[in-house]
């Protein structure tokens, strides 16, 4: 234990004399992933995405959830959420605009250092056979569930990349209403490796409370779906807009 004080350029997450999560990078093996890719009314999906980002014409959308068996920084998590294809200043992207999860230091620090979504919820993932099964349960209720086969081998070429992958950053001013910071954000997987790929079919339903309602979106169509098992690196991420600035970076 150190008794020295903080010093002024010291310190990078609350509490400071022992923040609640370590210092990156976080390191991810044997990650099983399930994919499903969907389409979605755009006028919809607009509602969740933040000035000046824009759906994509195709509504394009990937449902997903995750069984983490161990994080170097977290230990073990599930995790479950969505991303909606969209464009920033011309260019493709996705925005993370839902993420549910059942381990509290990896909340915190996703929503402290990349904005990321992170909700508290329960997220079951399990295989009958063939079949990939996850369910996201918030307050008692299934507000999503996923189905998804274990089909024929498949190259990474047959992914729809989800990167860059945005998340809005917003901390409140602590003097008043209002944001001390906004920004959107880019963090992606870094040093992957895929064990496992796999393709087939899939679906998505989604469920709602008052306070975590996914209805909005309801599938026109389920395009695909994919399981993967990967290892990979979490490092920094990249502001790639400024809201207070009034300026991309």
């Amino acid at each position: 234990m150190s008794n020295e004080r903080l010093a002024r350029d010291a310190g990078y997450a609350m509490p400071a004399h022992r923040p609640y999560y370590p210092p990156l990078p976080t390191y991810y093996r044997d990650v099983r992933f399930q994919l499903v890719y969907f389409r979605a009314e755009p006028a919809r999906l607009r509602t969740f995405l933040p000035e000046p980002l824009e759906p994509s014409a195709e509504g394009l959308c990937v449902a997903f959830a995750i069984d983490v068996p161990f994080s170097s920084s977290y230990g073990p998590f599930h995790e479950a959420g969505i991303q909606i294809q969209c464009t920033l200043e011309g260019q493709s992207a996705f925005f993370n605009s839902h993420l549910y999860l059942d381990n509290v230091p990896a909340i915190c620090s996703g929503r402290e250092r990349w904005g990321a979504p992170k909700e508290y919820a329960e997220v079951t993932c399990e295989q009958h056979n063939n079949l990939f099964v996850s369910r996201t349960i918030k307050d008692g209720v299934t507000i999503m569930t996923l189905t998804s086969e274990i089909g024929a081998p498949a190259t990474p070429d047959a992914l729809v990349p989800m990167f860059p992958s945005y998340r809005l950053k917003l901390i409140p001013q602590a003097d008043g209403p209002g944001a001390a910071l906004k920004q959107i954000v880019e963090a992606s997987p870094q040093e992957v490796t895929t064990h496992l790929l796999y393709g087939g079919s899939g679906t998505v339903a989604f469920g709602a409370t008052v306070n975590s309602d996914l209805r909005p979106f309801g599938p026109m169509e389920e395009v695909a779906a994919f399981y993967q098992v990967a290892s990979y690196t979490e490092s920094y991420g990249r502001v790639v807009y400024d809201y207070l600035k009034k300026e991309a970076l």
